[in-house]
Parts: structure tokens; sequence; C-alpha cells
């Protein structure tokens, strides 16, 4: 394929995710658009409208939904198992930079990396939630409003954000359910 073929491409794939995020189009379409630039959603699953799609890379299985004005930046693929929702308003980051002592770490070109972001089957995650590269959210977890995901989480976990006294505030494990 041409430079201009792939630009061409690149940009109607850009296009669509843009059109997806539509309020006026149904939600059987916004899904087909999205199976055609790409992405593997199951006939039963919904995208709401207004997420900020950066890709079509994403796997969703049956059953599943993803709420309105959800975040996803599109660098790693992003898989949601069946039975799965998503609230307003969550984030799905899948890329970052590496923090080490080199003074020069914002300019390197080397510090970026990108690692998919896997949703266990029978998972709810609240609103605003922020779910970091490389988590796999195990099946059956719930998933506190406003938490910070940034390790894999253990099954049937709720996991809420906590202040640690004289620390930052993280999503721990509350309980088993």
């Amino acid at each position: 394929m041409t430079d201009q073929g792939k630009w061409k491409r690149s940009a109607w794939r850009g296009l669509m995710l843009r059109l997806q995020k539509s309020s006026y189009i149904s939600k059987t379409l916004r899904r087909r658009i999205l199976n055609a630039i790409g992405a593997d959603i199951h006939p039963t699953s919904v995208v709401n409208h207004s997420c900020w799609l950066g890709s079509a890379d994403i796997v969703m299985g049956p059953d599943s939904s993803i709420n309105c004005y959800a975040f996803y930046d599109g660098e790693a693929r992003l898989t949601i198992d069946a039975g799965v929702q998503v609230a307003v308003h969550a984030i799905f980051i899948t890329a970052s930079h590496r923090v080490s002592s080199d003074p020069d770490r914002r300019s390197s070109a080397t510090g970026d990396f990108e690692q998919p972001i896997t949703v266990g089957k029978g998972s709810w995650l609240g609103a605003r939630c922020t779910v970091l590269p490389g988590v796999t959210i195990a099946p059956g977890c719930v998933i506190g409003a406003g938490a910070v995901i940034s390790e894999d989480t253990a099954p049937n976990g709720l996991y809420l954000s906590q202040a640690i006294q004289g620390g930052p505030v993280r999503a721990r494990r509350a309980r088993e359910l």
C-alpha cells in the first residue's frame, strides 16, 4: 500500500472514531462502525455515546457495556470480557513513560511504553476509575468510583481508593466479594 493509501486509511479510521462518539447515532450503528474499523465488539455489547476512543483496538465479550464519556488512549489493546460494566468517565491508559533518575527522562524517546489492559468476566468499574498500563482486572472484581488501579487484582475483590497516612491515595483490596 502506498503512503497516500495508508494516510487515507488512517484518516478514514480517525473520522470513524470521531463519528462514533455522536449521540445522534444508534448503539447498533456505533458498534458496526467500530467493528468495521477493526474492533471486535460482540453483538450484545454496547459502547455508549460520547466515549473518546484513541483506536479501535478493542475486544468486548457478550453483554458488556462501556458507559458515556469513557476514555481509552488506544496505544495498546483493551480487552473487556463477558458481562463487564464500565461506568461513566472511566479511564483506560495503555501507554506511559518510564521513570528514572535521569534528568533528561522527559526528553527521552526510548522511555515510552505501551501495555494492554484486560478486564475479567463479570467485573464492574465505577465512575471515574483509572486503569493504568499492563493491568489485568481479575474476574468478578468491583472497582470503586475514583479508584486508580496500577497493578493486577485478585478475583472477586472489592477495590476502593484509600488514603494511607502520609502517603498517596491507592486502590486497596477492601474485601472479597
